[in-house]
């Protein structure tokens, strides 16, 4: 059965910048209604994310980029899932399996084939009941802990996914709203981040300087587009092992 992949994007609906926040303040977030979750739908779309990857690797020079599948409801996969996974064209002219492990972690590689035959994702679910996201991470970090420069390049990649699907009007009314096209870079732009379980603790480290980051489920918001914290500054959140 073809079943399109919701793209589970942290900033699906976008946060709008505010006026910085204190350190003992939560971060501020506007949220933008009437923006739908993107979807990982076609090679081209998930290319335009590879691309951005490429472009700003100086964010996360030794990081990787995988693409994570999780339950709707943001839950990470058990052992009963077992999702298979292919790439193929309406024509029939390409086909290839993209394998996905236990976790729910994949790797799209570059492939001219499947950009010209313009490639779907074809998930053996229905549609609905998984999502797929982009995930940025920096090899050596305990599971719990993510780099913020990490955090910064998945940024650029889910929004480079995000602008690949949208029609243009969408994206220029975006970009009047937030004074910008680069979305990622605003000041106090905030961006969701999986966390490892609904609700978890998580904090904004750089040496002794610490924030506080606000949760949302699944989700825990991060000030990417302030400048004051360095690419090297860490989202630690409350518990050991997790995901990886």
């Amino acid at each position: 059965m073809r079943a399109r992949l919701p793209l589970l994007l942290s900033c699906a609906l976008l946060a709008a910048a505010l006026p910085a926040a204190r350190a003992d303040e939560p971060v501020p977030t506007v949220q933008v209604s009437g923006i739908a979750d993107p979807e990982m739908r076609t090679y081209r779309n998930v290319a335009a994310g590879l691309d951005a990857f490429d472009a700003h690797r100086g964010l996360a020079p030794e990081a990787q980029l995988r693409f994570r599948m999780r339950h709707a409801d943001g839950s990470p996969l058990g052992a009963g899932d077992a999702l298979r996974l292919r790439l193929a064209s309406d024509d029939g002219s390409f086909q290839e399996d993209v394998p996905v492990d236990a976790a729910g972690l994949l790797t799209v590689r570059r492939s001219q084939a499947a950009y010209d035959a313009n490639a779907t994702f074809i998930l053996n679910r229905r549609n609905g009941q998984y999502t797929g996201h982009p995930e940025v991470r920096t090899a050596g970090l305990p599971d719990n802990v993510r780099r913020l420069g990490d955090v910064r390049l998945e940024c650029r990649v889910t929004i480079a996914i995000v602008k690949d699907q949208m029609p243009f009007m969408a994206k220029a009314a975006i970009n009047t709203l937030m004074l910008t096209s680069d979305w990622c870079g605003k000041n106090d732009f905030n961006f969701g981040v999986m966390a490892t379980r609904p609700g978890a603790h998580a904090v904004l480290r750089d040496g002794e300087r610490t924030r506080t980051l606000p949760t949302r489920g699944w989700k825990v918001d991060v000030p990417i587009g302030d400048a004051s914290w360095p690419d090297d500054a860490l989202v630690e959140f409350d518990e050991g092992g997790g995901e990886r």
